[in-house]
């Protein structure tokens, strides 16, 4: 379920099809923002001699330089590695925003010129990763309606490159976030200026559009223009070829490729997926050129086209999917191929009723039982799941799920980074950036402490 997936319609058709299918009316008031607030319209909002200074000063950049020198953070019980070992009593040696020395409190003897900072009492973990992002969508509540008025304030943030979501993914220790559906111009440039210290904000890996067709989400569920940045949608499997060779060359190439292959609730609403040829020609086109594909999906027959397909990831965990049970075979292939599939429990948990979402997590439990891999994300921002507090959120009913508190924490650090396809995150080890998070309690012993923040590192500065 993506950012259009739980949002209110205006009438009372789309308020039923909505109770009924977990889809957005046809009318929605986002889908209208999406027709009209195209970031270049918005930038002639700064057309304003005072709105230009205005601009500069709120984009969210307080970075001047990158972290320089030796920051020792001593004291605290440090989860060290990919598992995430508690180690009291430890010291974290940070040169020049990497991690350069793990040691025992007492085995540590600080350089004059090295910044001391006692965390005593603290636990300090990896930054938090979000793999299921949409930042190009406003922050509401459900049920919210956004008006005439409210679009000049929305689009403005869009042409600041929304300095409120990077600022609330820091101060929730969200580090690094993968954006899975935006308009293509607009998140590269922000991907770049992120990159290159013009905005403070966590990292950011980007699909870039998202592959779909016509009648399939988000167009036909949420009024996305066909021809926006947004989507692709190729109908031949020479076009779908062409498409992902143009996101995937150049000097800002994606670091992935989504697909959605949902065909909808018959009930409401039939959606058309994408055909297998031209699915299976995204596939093959993306892993020529080195990059990964994750999948959105909605019931069996999509899981099982994605498998056939070859995808790389998957998107969501609906009840119309595995209502009855996981098809034993399907379950075995996902096991078999170590795929990662990010639940998003947080968005059905505002979209269905809660004895479906109890069906939901029980699936997810018999997954990870049966060693599917489960890893983090937040779908911020369906209505009703906020930057940072969202994915602290998932990682509540992840750990509820059968997961218990320290998998839960590797699915939003190591085992988050190893889908990136990094290890320079994710973990507290020598040579890795010193993306760090320090909590007041312990998140091993009560995830719920996770939402303790009291000091964010992003390559050795701190950012809250």
């Amino acid at each position: 379920m993506d950012a259009a997936d739980s949002t209110a319609g205006n009438s009372a058709d789309d308020d039923s099809a909505e109770r009924n299918s977990g889809k957005p009316g046809k009318k929605s008031t986002r889908r209208r923002f999406l027709r009209g607030a195209a970031v270049v319209g918005g930038l002639g909002l700064l057309a304003g001699g005072g709105l230009v200074g205005h601009y500069v000063a709120t984009l969210y950049s307080p970075r001047a330089e990158p972290h320089r020198g030796r920051l020792a953070l001593t004291g605290a019980t440090v989860l060290v590695g990919e598992d995430l070992e508690p180690r009291t009593d430890t010291t974290v040696l940070v040169t020049d925003g990497v991690i350069t020395e793990i040691s025992d409190d007492g085995d540590f003897t600080p350089s004059a010129d090295t910044e001391t900072v006692d965390l005593s009492g603290h636990t300090l973990m990896p930054g938090l990763i979000d793999l299921h992002v949409h930042l190009g969508f406003p922050q509401q509540e459900p049920g919210d309606e956004l008006g005439a008025t409210d679009m000049p304030g929305v689009v403005y943030e869009m042409a600041r490159y929304v300095p409120s979501a990077r600022r609330a993914l820091l101060e929730h220790g969200v580090t690094t976030v993968r954006g899975l559906g935006d308009d293509h111009t607009w998140i590269i440039e922000m991907r770049r200026m992120l990159r290159d210290g013009d905005l403070e904000g966590p990292r950011l890996y980007t699909s870039g559009p998202l592959f779909t067709t016509p009648a399939g989400h988000p167009v036909a569920t949420f009024g996305v223009e066909p021809d926006s940045g947004t989507v692709r949608l190729p109908s031949t499997p020479e076009e779908a070829r062409e498409a992902v060779r143009e996101l995937a060359s150049g000097d800002d190439p994606v670091d992935l490729v989504k697909v959605v292959q949902e065909r909808g609730d018959t009930e409401s609403m039939e959606l058309d997926p994408i055909p297998t040829e031209i699915l299976e020609a995204i596939v093959a086109e993306a892993h020529e050129h080195g990059l990964t594909v994750t999948a959105h999906w909605g019931s069996e027959p999509d899981l099982t086209d994605a498998l056939a397909a070859g995808v790389d990831g998957l998107e969501h965990l609906e009840s119309r999917g595995v209502l009855d049970g996981w098809p034993e075979e399907l379950l075995a292939e996902l096991v078999e191929r170590d795929i990662p599939v990010t639940p998003t429990l947080a968005v059905t948990e505002v979209a269905v009723s809660a004895e479906e979402h109890r069906v939901i997590r029980d699936r997810l439990a018999e997954l990870y039982e049966a060693g599917g891999r489960i890893v983090a994300g937040s779908d911020a921002a369906v209505p009703g799941v906020r930057f940072g507090d969202g994915l602290h959120r998932e990682l509540e009913l992840l750990a509820d799920s059968g997961l218990g508190p320290h998998a839960a924490l590797r699915a939003a650090t190591s085992e988050a980074a190893r889908v990136l396809g990094t290890d320079h995150i994710g973990a507290i080890e020598v040579g890795r950036a010193a993306d760090l998070l320090a909590l007041t309690g312990d998140p091993l012993a009560d995830i719920s402490r996770i939402r303790e923040v009291a000091s964010v590192y992003r390559d050795g500065r701190q950012v809250v």
